[in-house]
Formats: structure tokens, C-alpha cells, sequence
């Protein structure tokens, strides 16, 4: 019998993407960040945009989904903060919110934000819009 060499299997380890959700509504910010972790992706939620600059010096998101109006800092200056730091600037950003306003949304895709959506909106489409811009 020949001398067999040892087998040896070596795992890739993949990391899923990370998605920060801001979200001041309880119950949105749950389902949405369930749905999220469901199709893959690692989600980390909050409820206020201060909370959300403090996870990012430990924990740098793949993308920014959140609202407009947010208690203490709103969704506009909380982008407006990630912009002015370089290692923040490309992520991209999604806001999902009540606020149907043409203006508001002219202003949002002239700061850079990647998509506006407007709630009430559909699951599949968000899903969608996440998908195009960072893969699970």
C-alpha cells in the first residue's frame, strides 16, 4: 500500500456584506432588518443617526440604508457627516422615508445618495435596490 498524504481541506470564509439601517420606528426597523439578514446580509440597526456614527468607527457598512426624519441628527446632516470622511465618503447610501418631497429628493441625489425611496414602498424593490448596489 502506498504512503498516502494527509487531505487537507481549506474553507473559504466568506464575510457577508454589512448593511447600517437607521431607523427611528421600532417595528420598521426590526421587520426591515430581519428581511435584510434573511436574503444574507449582516445588518446592523439603530434607532438615531448619532448611534449610527459611533457604530461606524468600529464597524465600516458595505451600505448606509436610513431615514430623513430621525430624532437629534436628521438624515440629511447625518449623510452630510459621512461625506466629510474619506474613509465614508464611497459608501453608498439609501434613504428610505416618509418624506415625499421632490425638493428634498432633488437635494438628496445632488449630495450623492444612491436611491430614494419613499414608504410606503415594496419589500422586492428594496431588496432589489440593495442588490444592485452591494451583493450578500
Amino acid at each position: 500500500m502506498a504512503d498516502s498524504e494527509p487531505f487537507q481541506v481549506t474553507l473559504a470564509v466568506t464575510q457577508s456584506k454589512t448593511i447600517l439601517f437607521i431607523e427611528d420606528e421600532e417595528e420598521l426597523l426590526h421587520s426591515i432588518s430581519q428581511l435584510f439578514r434573511d436574503q444574507g446580509y449582516h445588518v446592523i440597526s439603530v434607532p438615531r443617526a448619532e448611534d449610527a456614527l459611533n457604530q461606524m468607527i468600529d464597524h465600516h457598512p458595505d451600505l448606509i440604508l436610513a431615514d430623513i426624519k430621525l430624532p437629534g441628527i436628521d438624515g440629511f446632516d447625518f449623510f452630510t457627516q459621512v461625506l466629510a470622511k474619506n474613509e465614508w465618503k464611497d459608501i453608498p447610501v439609501i434613504f428610505l422615508t416618509a418624506f415625499n418631497n421632490v425638493q428634498a429628493m432633488m437635494h438628496a441625489k445632488k449630495l450623492g445618495v444612491k436611491e430614494y425611496i419613499t414608504k410606503p414602498f415594496d419589500f422586492e424593490y428594496l431588496i432589489a435596490r440593495v442588490r444592485s448596489l452591494i451583493v450578500p
